[in-house]
C-alpha cells in the first residue's frame, strides 16, 4: 500500500511517496522548484534520479546544479537575458554566477503549493501548483503551472505539466525538465539506446539553425568516454523513447517523453556518473531564435508529459 508523508529537508518542505513492501520511494522538494530528489524501486540501494543528500548539499553546495529542476519559461540559456515579444523589449538577469546569460528560467528554486494528493491500491500521486500575476519585470505574464507526479506499483513515475495563461495578453514560453538519471554504477557500465533524430548544431552552446542526422545511439552504446551536452530534435507523433541499461542487467530505466516535447538535451556532468535527459519544447535561446517557441493565448492551457520506468533486480 502506498502512503504519502510530509517531510523536511532542512527548512524546505518536501513530500515522500512510499510503498514499503515494494521498496518504492519518491521524494519531491516542493519548496525548491517541486524537484524530484529521489526515485527508488524494489529496495534499490541507489536512487535512479540523482538528487541532493541534504539541505546543505542543495542550498550551500549546489544551488545552481539544477538537478531535476522545472525549467520555465525557457530551458538552458537566454542570451544576455534579453528578448523581444510583440514589439516590447524585456530584460532578465544573469541569475547564475558562472554565466553572463539568463539560465534555466525562473521556477527552478520557487516554492510550490500542494493542491491535491491521491492514494489507491495501484498508485499514488501529488499535484503541486505555482501561480503568479507577474513573477519578474522581465517576464511580466500571469500564469499558473500545475505539476502532477504519479508512481505506480511497477515503478513507473509519470510527470505532467499543465500551463494556464491567467493574463489578458499572449504568453511566450518554453517548458522543460532537468532530471539526472543514474543506474548506481560508473558511466562505462551504462548503455544508452535512442531513436534516430536530428542533432542541432551549436556554436558556444547556442543553436545556429542548422542540424544533421544522428543515429549513434540507435543501437545500445556505452556511455564510457562520452562527453555530452547535445541537443536533439525529434519529428514524431509517437512518444520518444530512450533506454538506459546497466551492463550487469541489474538495473534499467525506460524513459519516454510526449511528442509535444520535440527536443531533448543529453548532458553528462563531469562531477558524477549520471546522465541528464532533458525533455524540452524548445532549445536554447528560443525567445530570440524562435525555434520551438510556443505562445499561449489568454485562458488557454497546454499540457506536456514525460515518464520513466525504473527496474532493479538484486544480485
Amino acid at each position: 500500500m502506498f502512503h504519502i508523508n510530509k517531510e523536511k529537508l532542512g527548512n524546505l518542505d518536501a513530500i515522500e511517496i512510499k510503498n514499503d513492501i515494494l521498496g518504492i520511494e519518491v521524494q519531491i522538494i516542493q519548496s525548491f522548484g517541486a524537484l524530484i530528489n529521489k526515485l527508488s524501486v524494489n529496495h534499490s540501494p541507489f536512487s535512479f534520479i540523482s538528487g541532493y543528500k541534504d539541505y546543505n548539499d542543495l542550498i550551500e553546495q549546489h544551488p545552481f546544479f539544477s538537478r531535476s529542476a522545472k525549467l520555465f519559461p525557457f530551458p538552458n540559456r537566454l542570451e544576455q537575458g534579453q528578448y523581444s515579444f510583440l514589439g516590447t523589449d524585456y530584460q532578465l538577469p544573469a541569475n547564475f554566477p558562472w554565466s553572463e546569460h539568463a539560465v534555466h528560467g525562473l521556477l527552478y528554486n520557487q516554492a510550490f503549493d500542494v493542491i491535491s494528493t491521491q492514494v489507491n491500491d495501484d498508485s499514488a500521486g501529488v499535484t503541486l501548483r505555482f501561480s503568479t500575476e507577474s513573477l519578474h519585470s522581465g517576464y511580466p505574464f500571469a500564469f499558473q503551472i500545475d505539476v502532477a507526479y504519479l508512481i505506480d506499483l511497477k515503478g513507473v513515475l509519470s510527470c505532467s505539466t499543465t500551463l494556464t495563461n491567467l493574463g489578458s495578453h499572449p504568453l511566450p514560453f518554453g517548458d522543460a525538465w532537468h532530471p539526472y538519471f543514474t543506474l548506481g554504477c560508473p558511466l562505462e557500465d551504462m548503455f544508452i539506446t535512442m531513436p534516430r533524430c536530428q542533432q542541432l548544431e551549436l556554436v558556444n552552446d547556442f543553436p545556429t539553425g542548422q542540424s544533421h542526422a544522428f543515429d549513434e545511439f540507435a543501437k545500445p552504446t556505452s556511455l564510457a568516454y562520452q562527453t555530452l551536452n547535445h541537443c536533439f530534435e525529434f519529428n514524431s507523433k509517437e512518444p520518444i523513447r530512450l533506454l538506459l541499461e546497466r551492463s550487469d542487467r541489474t538495473a534499467t530505466l525506460e524513459y519516454q517523453q510526449d511528442p509535444s516535447y520535440r527536443f531533448m538535451q543529453l548532458y553528462t556532468p563531469p562531477s558524477e556518473p549520471s546522465l541528464a535527459v532533458e525533455p524540452m519544447t524548445c532549445p536554447t535561446d528560443a525567445f530570440n531564435n524562435q525555434i520551438g517557441l510556443l505562445t499561449l493565448q489568454p485562458t488557454q492551457s497546454s499540457t506536456f508529459s514525460w515518464e520513466c520506468h525504473a527496474k532493479y533486480t538484486a544480485q
